[in-house]
């Protein structure tokens, strides 16, 4: 039996696949909780390249410290559908009893996302769920490769398929502007990097610079106390439907589900200020700066691989691959995701009286979700450091506005040092 489910945009895609004994199998899960290391480049880069980001499997696996955490509802959403339309019962994995805990223990309702904008469905290769998949996601989301499948598909006994694909593209409503100078990033060791961004203009009083201004919304702010700096939300395009994307400057939690209820206990209690409707608009004498985030990665859990299924009537299934891939971006013109999994087995035989910097120039949570008050995420970044970003490179002139060979530009304690570099 299979079930389906049906953007653009936000891209992420799991697939489960169960083989008969005796034959290898691939099922592509996330290991529980587990670390892994990212990509930052225009490149697809294994994850194992990475050593200060985590994908993290649920919202309540533990945040690593001193590192990036990345979570998408895809991996839920294709556990559902093998638990729910193959398996029949909360699914069994002796070896990986924690994840399979988490997910058994987790369900992501579909009114969270648009059905427009994601495809999900699970069912045996021997029924065509292969070429199901490739004919759905041909006319779903045409602008997108069509999914491959290679000859193990076809020539195992017996080929289990969960397969779940997102693309949710969020385009802000105007650009933002790009910063023509490095924005100075520093992680949650004191590390500072120089990177690229994007910022509202702060001067001018033409049409354009009041439009991209006003879209604007801050959803919280809190003055900081102290040497604790500054708590803020903001909403960086409030028009946009279905989706809004959230960024919040607040303090780590252990888990992103913490995160995500403690920010959204703070935009509810930000309305009950006395100056709410002042202080949620982007003033004249505010500023807001963003770093650009970019990463294409894959992921290989590895520690999956070989496990046998523990439910009786599944105990001659065992996993043969687990990859997910994950494509974001945030920059001047909005976000887009884009991710593609595959789980596979085998059967063997206050008012503000001073400017606001709205600066996440610090550790800082990326929400996506629908635009409705209640609507959980489905999907959540904790940005620790700038290992996801991108480096400033700047060109130094002479008077005669000659340039120089490249230049790099770093950031340290209160001063921006350039370092020559090869042409």
């Amino acid at each position: 039996m299979a079930r389906q489910y049906g953007s653009k945009g936000l891209r992420r895609t799991v697939a489960l696949v169960v083989v008969p004994m005796g034959v290898s199998v691939l099922f592509l899960l996330p290991v529980a909780c587990r670390q892994t290391r990212t990509n930052v480049s225009g490149a697809n880069i294994d994850s194992n390249s990475l050593e200060q980001t985590a994908v993290v499997a649920t919202l309540n696996c533990p945040l690593p410290e001193h590192k990036n955490a990345i979570w998408c509802a895809t991996f839920q959403m294709a556990w559902d559908r093998l638990k729910e339309d193959v398996i029949g019962e909360p699914i069994q994995l002796p070896g990986a009893e924690e994840l399979a805990n988490r997910l058994n223990g987790t369900q992501f309702p579909d009114g969270n996302i648009e059905e427009k904008s994601y495809y999900a469905v699970a069912g045996f290769a021997r029924k065509g769920i292969v070429e199901q998949v490739q004919k759905e996601m041909a006319r779903r989301f045409p602008s997108e490769p069509a999914p491959t499948f290679d000859g193990r598909y076809s020539t195992l006994p017996d080929v289990i398929l969960a397969y779940a694909y997102l693309n949710v593209d969020v385009r802000f409503e105007y650009p933002y502007y790009t910063r023509t100078s490095a924005f100075d990033f520093r992680s949650s060791t004191g590390e500072r990097m120089g990177v690229t961004a994007f910022s509202a203009p702060t001067s001018g009083h033409g049409k354009t610079h009041e439009q991209v201004r006003d879209q604007v919304e801050v959803l919280y702010y809190s003055d900081g106390q102290g040497s604790d700096p500054a708590q803020f939300a903001v909403d960086l395009s409030k028009r946009t439907q279905p989706y809004q994307v959230i960024l919040a400057r607040m303090p780590r939690y252990n888990t992103l589900g913490e995160a995500a209820q403690a920010l959204q206990a703070k935009m509810s209690g930000f309305k009950s200020d006395p100056n709410y409707e002042v202080l949620r608009k982007l003033r004249p004498i505010d500023t807001l700066i963003v770093p650009d985030v970019f990463y294409k990665l894959t992921h290989h859990f590895d520690d999956l691989l070989g496990k046998h299924l523990g439910n009786e009537k599944w105990s001659d299934y065992f996993i043969f691959e687990a990859l997910q891939e994950i494509d974001f971006t945030l920059s001047r013109t909005g976000v887009v995701l884009k991710s593609r999994a595959r789980l596979v087995a085998a059967k063997s035989a206050a008012p503000v009286k001073k400017p606001r910097a709205l600066h996440f120039d610090r550790p800082f949570l990326i929400c996506v979700k629908k635009r409705d008050a209640d609507a959980p995420p489905f999907f959540l970044m904790w940005v620790d450091n700038a290992e996801l970003m991108k480096r400033y490179w700047a060109r130094a002139y002479d008077r005669k506005s000659r340039p120089f060979p490249g230049f790099l530009l770093t950031c340290g304690g209160s001063t921006c040092t350039f370092h020559h570099t090869s042409p």
